[in-house]
């Protein structure tokens, strides 16, 4: 079967999207990795300097101090589904940043999945991020879905190679050529969704893709940065000497042995610690400097602009760099932070219906239906803020002592912070307490019953029977 004309259209129109992006993701890639070339204005640097490297990673800071505040760690409710089998055989702890940080950097990321091959070493229910420069999608606002996504690898001249649509009912695979695409294989599964999940950043009504963390701003000011910091690189090597002055002095003074001109370099350095008398001018010469320029305003414009982004990003200042010499305190921390956590617990709705998207169609995947059940799962994230062990541990009980939560709740061991494999040996050594427990309870009951069978005194004859039991 060769593609329709309807998904070639598709094809084409999901196609040039994504190339529409290409140069907005390749700045955006480059501001994140620190890549971005300086502007130069062409008034105050000289020529020669523009090509110096100057490197100001505050897009990159930006985006990762955002996403290490989101750790997906599992799913809740619906326990019976079996949803975290398929969370640690994706090994979704890991992978699940690398889409935060897409949908950071670029303003939204992919989440794919399907059917593994287990006999490749590969899940049975395969969940992989893909990158939004070679995946594209369209979005069905009444559903809250993707309705078809494209997905597109190309060589290092940005010629595709090959590709998958999905769609609805099917995933084809296909080559591109000299006549086009080219249907290489059709996986007619009739799941009846995209088996496709979006990652937007911070969306809006009319831009349901989402939008960057680094915005306009964060790379102007950015620039800003960098202009001003090779600033201070020209202003150290040419205005932070001091200038000095010979009045009066022999010409004589200025060359060698051989009358040759000494160089500047060499008179620098200490070569003319003594100057004659001038015999022809019959005057004594002087010897002074000029006062050398500092580089403070230029540190100063950097904080300022760090000031700027930290306002822009929700990040403390002292995240870019700029320390105050007195420590601040505690609650002085959380409230610098108050605003970033905030971002961080929006960002973790927002993306945590994503991966409840996800849960459902690996489970469409391998059932090839969507429970009831299902519509209670729900993503388990890390706090957002940064609590010490005590403070968590102190809130637990309190918890607990109010009745709010059991104390052998899967809730507390998350509030105190235990890891997947600290919760395993805990579940272990539970499993063991209760049946040695059992164990001696049971042995108790049969020492108890064995005493009330054996009589507690002989009777005398002619006295009364002693009822047993």
């Amino acid at each position: 079967m060769s593609l329709t004309p309807d998904e070639l259209g598709l094809i084409d129109v999901l196609f040039k999207k994504l190339q529409e992006h290409d140069y907005k993701n390749l700045v955006l890639e480059n501001y994140y990795e620190g890549k971005n070339k300086l502007k130069d204005l062409r008034i105050s640097i000289p020529p020669q300097l523009t090509t110096v490297e100057t490197v100001v990673g505050w897009a990159g800071t930006a985006v990762d101090v955002l996403e290490e505040r989101l750790d997906f760690e599992g799913y809740i409710g619906a326990e019976s589904l079996g949803l975290n089998d398929i969370y640690r055989a994706n090994e979704l702890d890991l992978e699940a940043p690398l889409g935060h940080k897409d949908a950071f950097v670029f303003g939204t990321g992919f989440v794919v999945v399907g059917k593994g091959r287990p006999e490749l070493g590969e899940p049975n229910e395969l969940i992989t991020i893909e990158s939004p420069k070679k995946m594209t999608a369209l979005w069905d606002m009444r559903t809250r879905r993707i309705s078809a996504a494209l997905l597109v690898n190309r060589d290092t001249n940005g010629k595709p190679s090959t590709g998958t649509l999905y769609l609805s009912d099917q995933n084809i695979s296909m080559d591109y050529g000299t006549n086009g695409w080219v249907e290489v294989d059709r996986d007619i599964h009739r799941l009846g969704r995209v088996l496709v999940a979006a990652l937007p950043n911070n969306p809006r009504s009319g831009d349901p893709y989402g939008r960057t963390e680094i915005t306009a701003a964060v790379r102007s000011y950015t620039d800003s940065a960098m202009r001003t910091l090779l600033g201070a690189e020209v202003a150290r090597e040419f205005y932070s000497a001091p200038q000095r002055y010979i009045l009066g002095a022999n010409e004589d003074v200025f060359t060698d042995a051989d009358g040759n001109p000494i160089n500047a370099w060499s008179m620098y350095q200490g070569r003319v610690l003594g100057i004659p008398y001038n015999e022809d001018e019959q005057i004594m010469p002087q010897v002074g400097q000029f006062n050398a320029n500092s580089t403070s305003p230029y540190f100063e414009q950097v904080r300022a602009l760090a000031q700027l982004l930290a306002a822009e990003t929700a990040i403390p200042a002292s995240y870019l760099g700029f320390q105050t010499d007195n420590p601040a305190s505690a609650d002085a921390i959380r409230q610098m932070e108050s605003r970033l956590v905030k971002r961080a617990e929006r960002r973790q709705r927002q993306f945590g219906r994503t991966w409840s998207e996800v849960a459902k169609l690996a489970l469409l995947v391998r059932d090839g239906s969507i429970p009831a059940e299902a519509a209670s799962i729900r993503p388990l994230w890390r706090d957002a803020s940064t609590p010490t062990r005590a403070a968590a541990a102190d809130e637990v009980v309190k918890l607990i002592q109010a009745g709010v939560l059991p104390a052998d709740s899967e809730i507390v061991m998350n509030r105190i912070g235990l890891s997947d494999s600290d919760k395993e040996v805990l579940r272990s050594e539970r499993l063991v307490a209760s049946a040695e427990s059992f164990v001696s309870n049971l042995a108790q009951a049969a020492s108890a019953a064995s005493a009330a069978d054996v009589p507690s005194a002989r009777t005398e004859p002619g006295s009364p029977e002693i009822p047993q039991g």
